[in-house]
């Protein structure tokens, strides 16, 4: 989050420093530091912004935590983004997207509810800090798993007519391709020899392709969103 996206989404809403600093509990003095990059917009004062901007979580620092998001936690991270399915919980705190994903992925078994609606936040926020990403998921071997959701949100915005996102993921999906793993991994570590059997057998080609163990694809997601 930088001084220009605060000045244009200010002025946006037609308010003054003065407006915004009140608002927030700052100074005008303050707002007008931040606008200028004067000074970086500290982590608890992001999510305010954001909110009171309504600025796109994409805007929002990527946290220090390697922690991976448990089930509850993914759902109302997914929430508080706008996934439809976990509306509800849409007041919970928010994350960057690019993090959300990357804390999901970090989990040994995520839930299936959660990975279907993976690819949705790609396709909802398909500017997100791509380098950052693509950087950390390889440091954790993830860009298998990653590269899978990428096809998968792809796929999604090409059934939807979104084709300017479909482009930018398309670009997404050929870089990550070019560190493509070749061992297999799977969402859910914990899955049975049968089950793996299986997802062998039946699995699209797309998780063929990217050595994952999934029955993800994007024209059953297409019926769901």
């Amino acid at each position: 989050m930088g001084g220009l996206d605060l000045r244009n989404a200010r002025r946006d809403r037609e308010w003054t420093q003065a407006e915004l600093a009140d608002r927030l509990g700052v100074t005008q003095a303050y707002v007008c530091l931040l606008e200028r990059n004067r000074r970086a917009v500290p982590r608890r004062l992001a999510k305010k912004l954001a909110s009171v901007l309504k600025l796109s979580p994409s805007t929002l620092p990527v946290g220090a935590s390697r922690d991976a998001l448990t089930a509850d936690e993914a759902t109302a991270a997914l929430g508080a983004v706008g996934y439809p399915g976990f509306a509800y919980l849409r007041k919970r705190s928010l994350l960057n997207p690019a993090e959300l994903l990357l804390r999901v992925l970090r989990h040994r078994d995520v839930d299936a509810r959660v990975v279907d609606a993976l690819p949705w936040v790609l396709v909802r926020y398909p500017d997100l800090d791509w380098n950052w990403l693509s950087r950390e998921a390889k440091v954790d071997d993830l860009q298998n798993r990653l590269g899978f959701l990428v096809s998968v949100a792809r796929q999604l915005a090409e059934l939807r007519g979104e084709n300017e996102t479909a482009q930018k993921l398309a670009e997404q999906e050929q870089t990550l391709e070019r560190s493509r793993l070749q061992r297999e991994d799977a969402f859910r570590e914990s899955m049975t020899d049968a089950e793996r059997r299986w997802l062998r057998e039946h699995r699209p080609s797309e998780a063929a392709h990217w050595n994952m163990l999934s029955a993800v694809n994007a024209h059953e997601l297409a019926d769901a969103f």
